[in-house]
């Protein structure tokens, strides 16, 4: 971090951006001539709809652009320099030190071979603005400003060993580590529940303005922006609709697009009467090897019924979905479906019970193949389970794809070339 900067200095001047990314055999344009102006100590909120170029801007201002995408124009200028104009080597000597980026999947971001408090610490150390033991020691501080359990001890676990909320956090941590000069967050409290979310959002905000740190905050959550960002900027298709200082945006939105993200949706729903129960969940514990995560647990779900499972980050909500489809065995207690016990693991179960249980992952983009496309990836379970081959099957992956508002123009993209909405 650069010790002689002052507060309200401009750090980034983006003018005239425009960004290109290569599907269907040619190039289109996702980001169309967008500046920004960021001065030290302030949040940018970016918000906008899935897809409308909000990640893509925010790597592009760290002079990064994803594979199968290039800058096509504008300039990226981050304390006087214009990234846009230096080599990747040079630029790599910013990127982990004075820039960092908390990812929307911290889940792909981490590497599964090496321990938390190793990989949060390497950027500080690499760099020399730390020491190793002064930096873990700086890490175990921000594992406990961030409400992570065990503050002084999880750094010690791999990945794969703490929940989706928790790895975010770490991630959130691993960031702030070097305590760089400007910070892109995308996402990054997506995974967490409602009580950590706010304890989070006040942590980032208050290092933000101790090491007057500018940060440009990706989202689409109204109540998060309101809290973290001192101004707003809306995109659509890549476009700039409006800016404003944060309190005027929420309350005198000037464009149409701006008034109908901030208009209020109620979902009517008909009360019915309740049915017999299609899932039963009885006494059921579970574990990760010697510790135990699910202490007599249960649940009924009516037929035609959504139960919602509500709990903080950690408290094992994944785990109790792990152990109804097959893939963590309980130690005891019974999975009832349809009246009969399901066997705890899944290979002793029937082709059909496993069609008829399925699991939507909470990190789509490490649940799917990154060599299949998206007509590959919806296609298999259709052949597998339901037999479909040929014309039948891609009209049937089509027609999904419409019920969730996509349509045939992302059938032959891979999961790298889609936003993470």
């Amino acid at each position: 971090m650069n010790s002689k900067s002052k507060k309200g200095e401009i750090l980034l001047e983006i003018k005239g951006l425009k960004i290109q990314g290569f599907s269907d055999e040619k190039w289109h344009d996702i980001v169309n001539g967008v500046d920004i102006s960021l001065r030290r100590g302030e949040v940018m909120g970016l918000i906008g709809e899935s897809g409308a170029g909000k990640s893509t801007l925010g790597l592009a201002a760290m002079g990064y652009t994803q594979p199968g995408c290039r800058i096509t124009d504008g300039e990226i200028k981050f304390d006087g320099v214009d990234l846009a104009k230096l080599k990747e080597s040079e630029k790599r000597k910013y990127w982990g030190n004075r820039m960092t980026y908390v990812a929307q999947s911290a889940a792909a971001s981490f590497n599964p071979a090496h321990r938390l408090i190793k990989q949060t610490t390497a950027s500080a150390i690499r760099s020399g603005f730390r020491e190793a033991n002064e930096a873990y020691k700086d890490a175990k501080e921000l594992y406990r400003t961030l409400n992570l359990p065990d503050p002084n001890n999880i750094g010690d676990r791999y990945p794969h060993q703490v929940s989706g909320g928790q790895l975010q956090r770490v991630m959130t941590a691993m960031a702030m580590s070097p305590r760089p000069d400007l910070i892109i967050f995308d996402e990054p409290t997506t995974a967490l529940d409602v009580t950590t979310q706010v304890e989070v959002l006040s942590s980032m905000r208050a290092i933000v303005e101790e090491f007057n740190t500018a940060a440009i905050y990706i989202t689409h959550d109204l109540a998060v922006v309101a809290q973290m960002a001192d101004f707003i900027k809306v995109l659509r298709y890549g476009d700039e609709v409006e800016q404003a200082p944060t309190r005027e945006m929420l309350k005198n939105p000037k464009e149409a697009y701006t008034k109908s993200l901030w208009s209020v949706r109620s979902l009517a729903k008909e009360i019915t009467s309740p049915q017999a129960p299609i899932l039963e969940i009885i006494d059921l514990d579970a574990a990760y090897g010697s510790t135990k995560v699910l202490h007599k647990i249960n649940i009924s779900v009516p037929r035609g019924s959504t139960v919602a499972v509500v709990g903080e980050s950690g408290s094992g909500k994944s785990t109790a979905a792990r152990v109804i489809t097959g893939l963590l065995p309980q130690i005891s207690g019974e999975v009832k479906f349809e009246g009969e016990d399901l066997p705890p693991k899944l290979e002793d179960r029937s082709k059909e019970k496993k069609r008829r249980i399925q699991m939507i992952y909470q990190m789509a983009d490490t649940a799917m193949n990154p060599r299949q496309t998206v007509r590959e990836v919806i296609g298999r379970p259709l052949e597998f389970y339901l037999g479909m081959t040929g014309p039948k099957k891609d009209a049937r992956v089509l027609a999904l794809l419409e019920m969730i508002e996509l349509d045939g123009r992302f059938l032959d993209r891979l999961p790298n070339e889609l936003s993470g909405g």
